[in-house]
């Protein structure tokens, strides 16, 4: 219906333009927006048309004796007054369209129709690319293909969003090509900050027992008597011991350590990796181990299963075109804690941290907040005297161990390239370390 009243349109306005004068033709024409390619010598190859459904074109071919359609169901092909014909599209295809004219020449044209929306489709892709000349987008049937190579990983994934919005998009983009490598200098430090109190009376926990013995002179002397020579110099003498007297009795003593102890805590550099990657890659670091844990599989078997413990790092960067660049990263501390147990496995204490950030080269950024605490306290007292109200106080010390960590990490990205001043710096340090490690393993042998 709609292409029959397209029709009756263009012939009403045809019929004023004949009236009017060839330049009311003219203004007809263009009224309708249509575009008037000339037709071509007879030999010269086929001239390409590309319309979509619903479109009107006209071809200016002077005085036609003929009008040939190659595919009567993609086009509509009409001849009118002025050597000028009318060609509808009917249906998505392709088709050729033949011309003869008065004068014996001849012309061709290769006419490809697409669905209505597609050329609106284009525009719209067109606009979302950009200024970007890596990236060509042209109509394929009924399909918007696009291409292009060497894109940064920012374009590519512009590209593969529109191409999942959009079904009749076809991405033919090619992402081989030499990516920004990026360089992540990694610092994870662990702040011990422990805490020992030891305050209050220490009593000595054991005293000596009962004595026995024999004690005597074994040589005598009258200088060392009452009235000798010593007593006469001031000394004091006691009085003379029997020979070979026996002894019995309790020889001991209580004594008390007045506590008054505080010990600190340092920083400890846990791990110091530098991690490469290209731009939209990743990288892991890991340094700890592996805790094996049984399971049940079929059949009654049981299975052993490693899950890791230690130090871990992980980062996913993506470089921008701006060198701003955007990494996700995670960062993890784990240890064996063997006071949870099942059926004999210890379980994992874990410290993690997930962030995504923007960096630009050489800034730092700190991820801090990983703490781990653990207390302790126990008294130590006299029996008895240690539990009294008021003076139990001078009877006992009590310990109380504090101990707190803090896992800080340092990420500092910097964007490095084969024979970049960087790259170079840091294979003269590998060589350096590799060489140190020979000169001691040739000093151990």
């Amino acid at each position: 219906m709609s292409t029959t009243l397209l029709r009756a349109g263009l012939r009403r306005v045809f019929a004023m333009a004949r009236t009017s004068g060839p330049m009311s033709m003219l203004c007809a024409a263009a009224a309708l927006g249509c575009v008037l390619p000339t037709a071509r010598a007879a030999g010269a190859p086929p001239t390409p048309v590309e319309l979509h459904v619903g479109q009107v074109h006209l071809i200016r071919a002077g005085e036609l004796k003929r009008v040939a359609v190659g595919n009567g169901k993609v086009i509509q092909a009409t001849a009118l007054d002025g050597g000028q014909v009318l060609v509808i599209p009917e249906a998505p295809g392709q088709s050729t369209l033949h011309l003869w004219a008065a004068d014996g020449s001849e012309s061709s044209f290769e006419i490809h129709v697409v669905p209505a929306d597609a050329n609106r489709l284009l525009a719209e892709v067109r606009a979302m690319l950009g200024e970007s000349s890596r990236i060509r987008a042209r109509i394929v049937g009924d399909k918007v293909v696009l291409e292009g190579n060497e894109l940064s990983e920012e374009e590519a994934a512009r590209m593969t969003e529109i191409a999942r919005r959009y079904p009749q998009i076809v991405n033919l983009i090619s992402r081989v090509g030499l990516e920004r490598m990026i360089e992540m200098d990694v610092r994870m430090v662990e702040i011990r900050r422990d805490r020992l109190d030891d305050i209050g009376v220490r009593w000595s926990s054991s005293m000596q027992g009962p004595s026995f013995g024999i004690i005597g002179d074994l040589h005598r002397s009258t200088a060392f008597r009452p009235g000798g020579a010593a007593a006469e110099a001031g000394l004091e003498v006691r009085t003379r011991v029997p020979p070979f007297a026996t002894a019995l009795g309790l020889a001991t003593s209580i004594g008390s350590v007045i506590n008054l102890l505080v010990q600190n805590g340092d920083a400890l550099v846990l791990a110091e990796p530098r991690l490469s990657c290209r731009s939209g890659g990743s990288a892991r670091f890991v340094a700890g181990g592996e805790l094996p844990v049984p399971f049940a599989s079929g059949l009654g078997t049981v299975s052993v299963g490693f899950k890791e413990y230690g130090v871990k790092f992980e980062v996913e960067p993506v470089a921008s075109e701006t060198g701003v660049i955007a990494a996700k990263i995670a960062t993890e501390i784990s240890a064996i804690n063997f006071d949870v147990q099942v059926q004999d496995v210890p379980g994992l204490t874990k410290r993690r941290a997930e962030t995504e950030v923007n960096l630009r080269e050489n800034e730092t950024l700190v991820i801090a907040g990983l703490l781990s605490e653990d207390a302790s306290r126990s008294i130590d007292k006299v029996p008895g005297l240690g539990e009294l109200p008021i003076l139990g106080a001078l009877f006992r010390s009590r310990e109380f161990r504090n101990s707190n960590t803090e896992l800080v990490v340092f990420i500092t990205p910097r964007f490095v390239s084969p024979g970049s001043e960087t790259q170079r710096a840091a294979a003269e340090r590998s060589a350096e370390h590799v060489e140190q490690a020979r000169e001691r393993l040739q000093m151990a042998e």
